[in-house]
């Protein structure tokens, strides 16, 4: 039987690739294709990449100026990065605000860059919808009846996803009025 096909390439593939035209491509060509390959599956943050980069590449010389590179195309970007995420994370995901800064804070993108987008695409006022649905969602799984600990743990089930307290608190109460307190 024949062994599996490694489809990931690996920074021992870089070294030597090997052109169309039978010729040996220069260590920023090959980097920089794999840079292109990469943003192709994904949008990474600018640091993300160039972290990417440095861990694949023998040269880290050649690294800013293909970031510098990408940026000026404009196949890395980090603000149509942080949109797409935000996007992805309220409508499918169902994330609060909180939960979403914190995720693109872990990728290292500014927080004032993070702000200036939510505030854009995922207002502070348009966070009822995706807590409506996390809260629907949850519900489905637990069975009646709600005692003080079922409600805890969706309090602490929709905190962790990001949502602001007082929203819980507002949405809870509404649903089971003096059952949460």
């Amino acid at each position: 039987m024949l062994p599996k096909k490694r489809w990931k390439e690996t920074s021992a593939s870089l070294k030597g690739s090997i052109n169309e035209d039978g010729a040996q491509s220069s260590p920023h060509q090959r980097l920089y294709a794999f840079a292109l390959k990469a943003l192709t599956r994904r949008n990474f943050a600018t640091c993300e990449l160039e972290k990417k980069l440095l861990e694949s590449s023998d040269d880290p010389s050649l690294v800013p100026a293909i970031i510098e590179r990408l940026k000026v195309s404009g196949y890395l970007n980090d603000r149509r990065t942080i949109e797409i995420f935000v996007q992805s994370q309220r409508n499918q995901k169902s994330r609060g605000r909180t939960r979403i800064e914190y995720e693109l804070r872990k990728k290292g993108l500014s927080l004032g860059l993070i702000r200036e987008v939510m505030d854009e695409v995922y207002p502070a006022k348009d966070e009822n919808e995706p807590l409506i649905r996390a809260l629907e969602k949850k519900l489905k799984t637990l069975s009646p009846p709600f005692d003080a600990k079922k409600l805890a743990r969706l309090y602490n089930h929709l905190f962790a996803r990001g949502f602001q307290s007082e929203a819980i608190h507002h949405e809870l109460r509404k649903r089971f009025h003096s059952d949460f307190e």
